[in-house]
């Protein structure tokens, strides 16, 4: 005679076969390893926080690896900075592409990137490059677009320069930040804006709209080092 199965008994054999012992521990191990890496990071020791984070961030577990990812971005981010201030430049390139491989279209470790190919090691085809590719994820990009025309000005080059520089003037409103938009970061971005305006300004043959750029700058920006040494560049033309 066949037994027929209650409701309770369907439910019980169905809450067991879910059961999961192994899926428990191998959290509990990953939120103890977290908690680890979560100190390392909170001691300085970044190597080590970079170290138990990184695989944590494979796990098919969302919670666990988003905060692992968290971790690991920013261990990267103070490894990075402290190879740049230790003159270790290819060192803070490798850091950016680990940073990558887990963050593909990271606004930042992009940013950084061409930043860092442009400033540390004057290879200006590849700074372009990472550029352009900042430009593909952050179509509204200031900063990559000033660094683009920078670029093209250090190739002596205005021409090229122009549609980045009148880029950037236009997408001011709506800009998007690879760095957070503190007054800081901003001040330091527009002195580059004007420093370039004035700049091509006066490439275009007006020293005079060049020189009261300047001075509207200055005073916006305040005492700008790089602003008074534009004046000076416009002054000692002679135009």
């Amino acid at each position: 005679m066949r037994t027929e199965l209650t409701s309770s008994d369907r439910m019980r054999q169905v809450l067991k076969g879910h059961i999961d012992h192994e899926g428990v521990q191998t959290l509990l191990e990953a939120a103890a390893a977290c908690d680890e890496a979560q100190q390392c990071l909170a001691d300085e020791d970044y190597e080590t926080a970079l170290e138990i984070a990184l695989p944590l961030v494979l796990l098919q577990t969302p919670v666990v690896a988003n905060r692992a990812k968290e971790t690991a971005i920013a261990a990267l981010d103070e490894l990075m900075e402290r190879a740049l201030a230790a003159g270790q430049p290819q060192r803070a390139l490798q850091y950016i592409e680990q940073w990558l491989r887990i963050e593909p279209k990271g606004f930042f470790p992009l940013l950084r990137r061409a930043e860092i190919l442009q400033h540390e090691f004057g290879d200006l085809h590849e700074a372009w490059t990472a550029y352009l590719q900042v430009l593909r994820h952050y179509p509204d990009s200031i900063e990559a677009f000033l660094g683009l025309a920078q670029l093209a000005l250090a190739e002596g080059n205005p021409e090229r320069a122009y549609p980045y520089l009148l880029r950037a003037w236009q997408s001011l409103a709506r800009s998007t930040w690879a760095y957070t938009p503190s007054a800081r970061t901003m001040q330091s971005v527009f002195e580059d804006l004007y420093d370039i305006t004035a700049g091509m300004l006066h490439w275009l043959g007006s020293a005079d709209e060049a020189r009261e750029l300047t001075e509207k700058a200055l005073a916006l920006l305040g005492d700008s080092e790089i602003l008074k040494e534009r004046m000076q560049i416009i002054e000692d033309s002679g135009d």
